[in-house]
């Protein structure tokens, strides 16, 4: 990915990791607030939640999204990474990211609704906890 420039590198930041992961947080409870009156908003509060805390792992690492990459390298960095022992929770990242998309550039059975959100608010929690635990863990990457 580096290859690629889909991915760069920056210097390592564990402040900013942890400040991405308390924006995720927050995220999740403007989600959680928004349901009812703006799902469509809410939904993308969500995913931003997981976006961030995908983020959070590769900045800790002193790795950063290029605008080649976008938010899929930050997506398939942390597959590629964290599969094998968080493949369960990483599971609906895609599904929340084509979900988010189809709010963004709806078609005219697009439909994002308080159940919507509210299904998927416990697996972007499961996700950014994930991430907020395995932080401190991190080496950060030399290439």
């Amino acid at each position: 990915m580096l290859q690629r420039r889909e991915l760069t590198q920056v210097v390592a930041d564990p402040e900013l990791a942890g400040r991405l992961i308390s924006t995720a947080r927050q995220h999740l409870v403007s989600a959680e607030t928004l349901a009812g009156t703006d799902p469509y908003l809410a939904y993308a509060a969500l995913h931003d939640a997981v976006r961030k805390a995908l983020a959070a792992l590769l900045q800790v690492q002193g790795l950063r999204a290029t605008t080649t990459g976008g938010h899929l390298a930050v997506q398939h960095a942390a597959r590629a990474q964290f599969g094998a022992t968080m493949g369960s929770i990483l599971r609906p990242v895609d599904r929340i990211r084509t979900t988010r998309h189809e709010g963004e550039y709806p078609t005219p059975t697009t439909w994002i609704d308080e159940d919507t959100v509210r299904d998927d608010l416990s697996a972007a929690a499961a996700i950014v906890d994930a991430a907020d635990k395995v932080l401190p863990h991190l080496p950060v990457f030399i290439a």
